[in-house]
């Protein structure tokens, strides 16, 4: 198998050209090549939760959230440099200067009033939302390219008041934009909107993965996940195991894991095979589990 333990419980994987960026869910950071080896050491920059992250170029960007202190903020991470360790939850919660305490190694670093989520990478720019306040895309060091109103795709105000975006991506339609509750909306490059509609799912989405030649894998929080070959279309629902995690597409079939299973979607035939830990995410058909370990995809 390749690569060692990562020595922490990971949340998500970022994947670059020939790089990839772990996070753990106590805001662990680590850097590994395709090999899945180790460059340089494991990192705590900031000592709160990472909720969202992206990778532009050479620079990793993240978003960190302290929600004891209400406190948020968003930094770049130069991919290239040595990631060292910030201050601890202790000293940051003690301090007298929280606003002026930031992510360790950044590159540049913002202090935000509003939680920022779905951060995506968009032709080497960055798109994110900012709960409250809009949607935004920026280029890799900071500065605004355009914003945007975030659409209205609800008359309830309980519903827009929880639902989120969880993603971006670029398509020939324009840019996508995806809600947990089904808003989906669609951008020019100039950041105007073209386009509102809702897709009707049976569970909340938390994520979603856009191949060009595979189309849409909505993924939802429960056993069903989603399949469109078009964000026009209406949605396949189809049944699983259990959440699933993380999901790529290969040779025409869709590839997953998730929650005690991993699994393959190929000409619409799903097949699964059970896992005993949790697969958090896939690196060259190599699953990263939920305790750290390497295992192969077991589909």
């Amino acid at each position: 198998m390749k690569g060692l333990d990562i020595g922490f419980p990971p949340l998500k994987i970022d994947s670059g050209k020939n790089i990839h960026v772990v996070t753990g869910v106590s805001g662990e950071l680590i850097k590994l090549n395709n090999d899945l080896e180790a460059i340089g050491n494991i990192s705590k920059p900031f000592p709160s939760s990472i909720i969202s992250s992206a990778i532009l170029g050479d620079k990793w960007i993240g978003a960190w959230v302290e929600g004891e202190l209400r406190q948020a903020r968003m930094a770049a991470l130069n991919i290239n440099d040595e990631w060292q360790d910030g201050v601890s939850k202790a000293e940051l919660r003690n301090s007298s200067r929280k606003s002026q305490l930031h992510p360790e190694s950044n590159s540049w670093s913002q202090l935000l009033d509003t939680i920022p989520t779905a951060l995506s990478e968009i032709g080497g720019n960055l798109c994110f939302s900012s709960s409250g306040k809009g949607i935004y895309k920026i280029n890799s060091d900071c500065k605004e390219i355009w914003r945007a109103e975030i659409p209205k795709w609800w008359n309830d105000k309980k519903i827009e008041n929880q639902d989120m975006i969880v993603g971006f991506v670029q398509t020939k339609e324009g840019l996508v934009s995806i809600s947990q509750a089904g808003g989906v909306a669609i951008f020019d490059v100039n950041g105007v909107l073209i386009q509102t509609k809702i897709i009707n799912l049976p569970e909340i989405i938390t994520g979603f993965t856009y191949d060009e030649k595979n189309g849409w894998f909505i993924k939802l929080n429960g056993k069903c996940f989603a399949t469109m070959r078009s964000i026009q279309e209406k949605p396949k629902i189809h049944r699983t195991t259990g959440p699933i995690y993380h999901v790529i597409s290969e040779n025409g079939a869709w590839k997953w894991t998730g929650w005690r299973h991993d699994g393959m979607m190929n000409q619409g035939v799903i097949t699964t095979k059970s896992r005993p830990d949790i697969g958090v995410g896939i690196i060259d058909n190599v699953v990263l589990t939920n305790n750290g370990k390497w295992d192969e995809l077991r589909i």
